[in-house]
């Protein structure tokens, strides 16, 4: 198949499927719950309360893969959500099996790259990932990764901390004014989150699984996507002001 008609066509789902029938364009599949990080703005860092942290198992990812891959799903799927993915060692077999499954779609991972080797991300590729984003957490120039980034630009995108926004992780971060309570939010219209439970959660935001909106376990994800209560809130979202009506948004400046 062409590139360039893969990408066509890959764009003209992901509109079809977002703007048309209302699903969502991206899809955090976390597979593995641990990092061996703890940055100061992160959940994982210890002065946040701690929460069960495990590895998804292997029949819940395909099951999640294989239900994309019957609406020829083409947005994006991400196996990760605040783990550090290149951890997981299926990592390249699941990613192999997502683009096997759902070859329109955009494999990308996020990583603080301090696993990340040449030889790996030429496997990564191999096996189908599109982009690996590395965030530099250190202060000093990660040489390796930014010559990476040089050598393969159409797969790896380098930033530093500096260059990303630090969102308040709902209003868990920081103590401050939120100038965006009156925004409307969007966040849970496009993203699909899965914890390594299976559980279905609000948003990406959603750390300790407050807003849980069923188990991939138990329902196919078109089910829990289009249920009442999913539904509701994220009406309550798209309205100005919206925020308010929900705990976990009130401070949030996402």
């Amino acid at each position: 198949m062409y590139p360039l008609f893969k990408k066509i066509k890959g764009k003209l789902l992901r509109h079809y499927q977002n703007k048309v029938l209302g699903l969502f364009n991206s899809t955090n599949i976390e597979t593995y719950g641990h990092c061996n990080r703890e940055c100061n703005f992160c959940f994982n860092n210890n002065s946040f309360p701690n929460r069960d942290k495990g590895i998804m198992k292997e029949e819940v990812y395909y099951k999640i893969i294989d239900e994309l891959s019957d609406i020829n799903y083409a947005g994006r799927i991400s196996p990760y959500f605040y783990g550090e993915p290149l951890l997981d060692k299926r990592l390249e077999k699941f990613i192999s099996y997502a683009r096997k499954k759902c070859p329109y779609a955009c494999i990308r991972v996020n990583s603080n790259g301090d696993y990340l080797t040449e030889k790996l991300l030429k496997k990564l590729i191999k096996n189908g990932l599109d982009k690996v984003l590395v965030t530099n957490y250190d202060n000093l120039e990660k040489k390796d990764i930014l010559k990476l980034s040089q050598k393969y630009p159409n797969h790896v995108i380098y930033r530093t901390v500096k260059d990303m926004h630090i969102a308040n992780r709902a209003g868990a971060l920081f103590d401050k004014e939120n100038k965006k309570i009156d925004e409307v939010c969007l966040r849970p219209s496009n993203q699909l989150v899965v914890n390594w439970k299976g559980n279905v959660l609000l948003c990406c935001n959603d750390y300790y699984e407050k807003y849980v909106f069923g188990n991939v376990k138990d329902e196919p994800i078109l089910k829990i996507w289009n249920n009442d209560k999913f539904k509701k809130y994220r009406e309550i979202l798209k309205m100005k002001g919206g925020r308010k009506k929900i705990n976990i948004c009130k401070n949030c400046d996402f």
